[in-house]
């Protein structure tokens, strides 16, 4: 079968299309506040979810917002904080580096929870569930664009979580290492939702 021009235009900009609808989709779901509109104030625990370590090893920008945000929502709520992530392309593992920067912030070594063995978002709720009791109210901790999967990642792992979006290391980044996030976070959500 032969398409027109207009048609083969159509099918290449379709998919396009549909990529950016997805993208403006993650963006926006993940930029909610809903902290100020959660009236149950109790947290059983804060989940960092993973980012890579640098060469020198230590945080990327993202995992040191990450980690950051986490620390100010345990001076609010005083719950425990779940670490997540293995080693990466470069050691130590990425749930010790945000461990190391909490503890150098202040947060006592037995409000800290290690998972080490997570190489994926999908893993971090996994093991992170391991440590939590099932049901448990947590904090979901990461950038706005990933939020969307941290929580359903969360929710199949038989936990209750609540978005806490990280904004200053978002907002920090470059437009086009957002757009490459968002891109490659859409693709991901996509083949989510054809595989599971």
């Amino acid at each position: 079968m032969k398409f027109n021009k207009g048609a083969k235009l159509a099918l290449l900009f379709i998919p396009i299309l549909f990529l950016g609808g997805v993208m403006a989709f993650l963006q926006s779901y993940g930029s909610r506040d809903a902290l100020s509109a959660n009236t149950n104030k109790k947290f059983d625990a804060i989940v960092i979810f993973g980012a890579k370590v640098q060469r020198n090893g230590y945080a990327s920008p993202l995992l040191r917002a990450r980690t950051r945000r986490a620390f100010e929502l345990w001076k609010q709520y005083r719950c425990p904080i779940v670490c997540t992530g293995a080693i990466g392309l470069h050691p130590p593992a990425e749930s010790v580096v945000q461990a190391q920067m909490l503890k150098d912030w202040g947060v006592p070594e037995k409000n800290i929870l290690l998972d080490q063995n997570s190489t994926s978002t999908e893993e971090n709720a996994i093991e992170a569930a391991k440590l939590l009791k099932p049901n448990a109210r947590v904090l979901a901790v990461s950038e706005p664009f990933h939020i969307y999967r941290c929580l359903n990642d969360l929710k199949a792992q038989n936990l209750k979580p609540v978005p806490a979006p990280e904004f200053d290391g978002w907002h920090a980044l470059r437009n086009d290492r957002k757009l490459y996030l968002l891109l490659r976070e859409s693709v991901a959500v996509c083949r989510d939702a054809i595989l599971r």
